[in-house]
C-alpha cells in the first residue's frame, strides 16, 4: 500500500528537510520498533464521507477531508490513507504527478503542496491516524496548495494498518476507496475583504468561500 520514496511534504524545504532527517533516524534505529509491527488480520466496516474542491486555481489554499465512522463494534488498530494521482500508483509521491521525460532523477512531480497533513509515516503517500474505536469518528484533513494547473484524478484509500493486513471497507464490503476529479485553473485564485472584515477568497469555479474556514 504505501510509496516507497521517502517522505517529503510541507510548504517548504526547511519542512522537507525535517521530515527526511526524521524518515532516516527511524530507518537507522535498529532498536526501533517498526511502525507495521503490531500488523494484523482482520477486517473492519466504516462509512466515509469524502470531500475535495473539483475546481480551484493555482495558489488556491483546499482542504481534502476524510470522516471514517468505525462501524465494525471493534477497534482499527491504525487507521491509514494512502494519496496518489489515479493510474500512478505509488511511483509519484502523494498529490504528484509523474513526468513522462526521460533522464530524471525523479518523474514525481508536485500538482498541490501539502501545507498540512493528517499525520506523518515513513512513507511518501501514506498517513497513520493511530487507533479508531468502535463508534468513532476520525477526520482526516489535508491542507495543500494548488501550483500545476490541469485536470487530474487523484485516488484516496484507507487500511485498518500500515502493513495492509488489516482491511478497512464499507457497506458493500468493497475496500474503502474514492476518487475526486479536479481541474485547476491557471489564474490564481481572488481575494477580497467582506463588510465583516473577513478574507474570501473567489476561486476558478466562481463560488465563494471564507478563507480559515
Amino acid at each position: 500500500m504505501p510509496g516507497r520514496d521517502a517522505i517529503l511534504r510541507g510548504g517548504t524545504a526547511a519542512a522537507a528537510a525535517v521530515a527526511l532527517t526524521l524518515a532516516a533516524t527511524v530507518a537507522g534505529c535498529g532498536g526501533g520498533e517498526r511502525q507495521d509491527a503490531n500488523d494484523a488480520d482482520g477486517t473492519y466496516k466504516v462509512a466515509v464521507d469524502a470531500s475535495f474542491p473539483a475546481r480551484q486555481a493555482l495558489a488556491d489554499e483546499s482542504e481534502l477531508r476524510l470522516v471514517v465512522a468505525n462501524r465494525s463494534g471493534k477497534r482499527i488498530p491504525n487507521l491509514a490513507a494512502t494519496v496518489e494521482m489515479a493510474g500512478d500508483g505509488d511511483q509519484a509521491q502523494a498529490f504528484s504527478r509523474l513526468d513522462e521525460s526521460t533522464g530524471l532523477a525523479s518523474r514525481s512531480r508536485p500538482v498541490w503542496i501539502v501545507d498540512q497533513g493528517p499525520g506523518m509515516t515513513a512513507y511518501s503517500d501514506t498517513w497513520a491516524y493511530g487507533p479508531l474505536e468502535p463508534g468513532k469518528t476520525a477526520t482526516l484533513s489535508w491542507q495543500v496548495s494548488a501550483i500545476s494547473a490541469g485536470r487530474y484524478r487523484i485516488r484516496w484509500r484507507l487500511a485498518g494498518s500500515l502493513g495492509g493486513r488489516a482491511k478497512v471497507v464499507q457497506s458493500d464490503d468493497q475496500q474503502a476507496q474514492g476518487t475526486f476529479d479536479v481541474t485547476i485553473g491557471r489564474a490564481p485564485a481572488q481575494a477580497r475583504v467582506d463588510a465583516d472584515g473577513q478574507v474570501v477568497r473567489v476561486p476558478a469555479g466562481g463560488d465563494e468561500a471564507a478563507a480559515g474556514r
